[in-house]
This record gives structure tokens, sequence and C-alpha cells, in this order.
């Protein structure tokens, strides 16, 4: 009897951690996006210039549906400004020479809901390993699980090596929608949207992958731009000294006219 309540204690322990497990690694991921300057999107990170320095930054990771290969970890920012959405992806190269060729993927749902993916933005790079590394930035809609190419390029996006860890870098417009034809999602101020990294070495999209769990992004309404109080109170010397000049001018001019008016008088 003992033995039988041990076992099925067990047993019980057993499965509450697989549920745990499971409902751990389907977790989502959510973003509220902080504002900042626009980074320049080139791949590189300029601490000089503070670039990516309000952004919200997590450790998420790229798992591909094969349960002998290892999942990617990657560091995701993301920031904000009032005209577009700027996100950053960032990983460790293993042995860097052996990859002639990767991409990152953000694919962009229309709402929250994860089953409506539509929209990718795609940074192929090449030639990893060597001094003719180069990156294109493209823009796809997604139909039935197939990418094509937008007509239209929404966004942008850049790559870059910096020994073994490379950086890709993303703009996507807020607000603002191009190549509606083809579907562009359009993010729009105070909705949320679902979001998902993709990882390949090929452009075979989407074969042989690696995905992350859904990510949510929150888009901030605009923020109203106020002086600094130096430039206000500036600001404000100058009204009063323009206006202050301005009725010196006024009063100079009346003089003149009523000075002209008894000459003539006198003349008379």
């Amino acid at each position: 009897m003992v033995k039988l309540f041990f076992l099925v204690f067990i047993l019980h322990i057993i499965l509450i951690s697989n549920i745990l497990i499971i409902n751990s690694s389907a977790a989502t991921e959510e973003f509220e996006p902080e504002f900042g300057l626009a980074p320049e999107i080139d791949g590189d990170i300029d601490k000089g210039d503070d670039e990516w320095e309000n952004a919200s930054k997590e450790e998420i990771l790229l798992k591909s549906e094969s349960p002998t290969n290892e999942g990617l970890p990657v560091d995701i920012w993301v920031l904000q400004n009032n005209s577009a959405l700027y996100i950053s992806v960032q990983f460790e190269l293993e042995d860097s020479a052996r990859h002639l060729e990767e991409f990152i993927g953000i694919i962009i749902s229309e709402s929250e809901s994860e089953s409506e993916f539509i929209d990718a933005k795609i940074v192929q790079f090449s030639g990893l390993g060597g001094p003719s590394a180069n990156f294109n930035y493209l823009d796809y809609y997604i139909r039935n699980d197939m990418f094509f190419q937008d007509s239209e390029t929404n966004g942008d996006g850049a790559a870059k090596l910096h020994g073994n860890k490379i950086i890709y870098e993303f703009q996507i417009p807020v607000n603002e929608s191009e190549g509606d034809d083809d579907r562009d999602v359009s993010l729009d101020f105070g909705e949320t949207y679902a979001f998902k990294i993709v990882y390949g070495q090929s452009n075979t999209y989407p074969d042989d992958i690696k995905l992350s769990n859904v990510i949510e992004i929150e888009i901030a309404y605009p923020k109203i731009e106020t002086r600094d109080p130096v430039e206000k109170a500036l600001f404000i010397v100058a009204i009063v000294a323009f206006s202050s000049l301005g009725g010196i001018y006024g009063l100079y001019i009346y003089k003149i006219v009523v000075v002209g008016k008894r000459i003539k008088k006198i003349g008379r």
C-alpha cells in the first residue's frame, strides 16, 4: 500500500512537471517598447550616440521542430518613436567561418492572434566567413505559409558581424502602410500585435528554420514633444524682445507722422 502511494505520488509529480515545462515553453513574451532616438539601421550599435539605450531588452530562445536540434538563444531589443518600431536581434555564432549564409526574419500578425501572420521582414546575410559579407533587406507577404516578395519595400533592415557576434536591425513604420495590395501590416498606435522571430540558413522560406514563441508588442501612443525649459525661456524672451522692438518702432513711426503734420501746419 505504501509502495502504491509513493508510485502514485511520483507519477503525479512527473505529470505536473511535464505540464509546467510545456506551459513555460509556450509562454508569450510581452514587450512595451520604450521611446528613444531612432537608431541608424546599419548593423552597428553606436554607444557614443546612445543608440538603443532605452530599448526593452530580453533573451529568448529560437527553437526548431526537430527534438535533437538545440535552440538558439538570442537577445532581442525593442524600441519605438513616433514614426517607427525598431527591433534588434543579436546572438553569438559558434563558428562564423562555417556560415556561408543565414537570415533573420520578423513575421507579423494583423492583431494579437498568432494564427494570422501575413507580413515578413527579412535580412538575408551572405558570405559571413569572408571579406565579401553582404546583406539584403527583403519584404514579403505570407499566404498559406508561402512567402511572396512585395512589389514595394516597406521598412528597412541591416546586419553586421562583429567577431563571432552578429547583429540584425529592423525598422518598421508605425501608422503607415506602403503597398497595401501586398498586405503589409499597418502598425497602429495603441494596438498590440503578435510577432515571431525566424532564423534559418537558406532563403527557402520557411523550410529548415528556428522559430521563437509569440512576442506581443504594444505600440504606444505618440509622445507629445515638450520644449526644454531653457529653450522655452529663450523662446519667451525672444517674443518679448521682438514685441518691444515692434512697439518702439511703431512709436517712432507715430512721432514722425505727428512731427510731419506739425511742419505742414507751420508751413501754411
